[in-house]
């Protein structure tokens, strides 16, 4: 159970740093571009490589320099979709893996899950269950407390709150913390499905985003770091949870 808990934990931390990196290498590209036409051409002519294969190297490194300005121009906008996307796939799976891990190991909370389904769809008397049927309980429970919590569809705090007190871990979020992961859910589906574009509805919900051309959101350096310290809080507020609840 723990491990499930450290595991998602240092994956978070992990992503933290991937625009960081990525940003330091694409500068490196940037600087160094220059420097490595000549280096290719020199090393290929020395090498009697063809004309035509020393060209072709040339213009990837010429191609690269170029790709380099266009994600300076955007401010890193596809640099830091990449990292959020990352950093939310792996709170995603993270949490969904806690929750597998408690079915498999805390007889309470597996019996409190199995209770949430018609009579004799988990059977309590074939628990522990492999992972691979907790993991598929973990998913189904996920739906089912986005329809029992109040605008669950949004609201990704309160519905992660119910679904955990349901197995007996009470989890406590600050506001401003449920505010950002809640934006944060919503960024990542629009992106994920609609190419960045808000919808009204997203606008009503966030206006503070729709300042660009065709309300396309932009994920900035600042902006993936208040998500990413949203993320972070809210596996802190669940491992927070776990320990008081006394799951191992």
């Amino acid at each position: 159970m723990l491990h499930a808990v450290a595991q998602t934990g240092s994956r978070l931390v992990g992503d933290r740093f991937l625009a960081s990196y990525l940003t330091d290498c694409l500068h490196m590209v940037g600087g160094l571009g220059p420097v490595h036409k000549v280096l290719l051409a020199d090393a290929g002519q020395k090498r009697g490589a063809a004309p035509e294969t020393i060209t072709r190297l040339v213009a990837q490194a010429e191609d690269n320099m170029r790709w380099v300005s266009e994600m300076q121009a955007e401010d890193y906008h596809r640099v830091n979709v990449l990292a959020f996307l990352s950093l939310w796939s792996a709170y995603e799976t993270g949490t969904e893996n806690i929750v597998a891990a408690a079915l498999g190991t805390i007889n309470p909370a597996a019996a409190s899950a199995a209770s949430k389904f018609s009579r004799g769809k988990y059977d309590m008397d074939d628990w522990p269950w492999p992972d691979e049927k907790c993991l598929e309980i973990a998913q189904k429970l996920d739906q089912k407390a986005k329809v029992d919590t109040p605008d669950g569809g949004w609201d990704v705090a309160a519905r992660l709150t119910t679904l955990f007190s349901w197995l007996g871990a009470d989890i406590a979020i600050p506001p401003n913390t449920s505010n950002a992961l809640n934006e944060a859910s919503m960024v990542r589906n629009v992106l994920l499905h609609r190419y960045g574009r808000l919808g009204p509805r997203d606008i009503e919900r966030a206006p503070h985003l729709a300042v660009n051309e065709n309300n396309a959101v932009q994920i900035t350096r600042d902006r993936l770091s208040q998500y990413s310290q949203a993320v972070n809080e809210t596996h802190i507020a669940v491992m927070q949870g776990v320990y008081s609840a006394g799951w191992k």
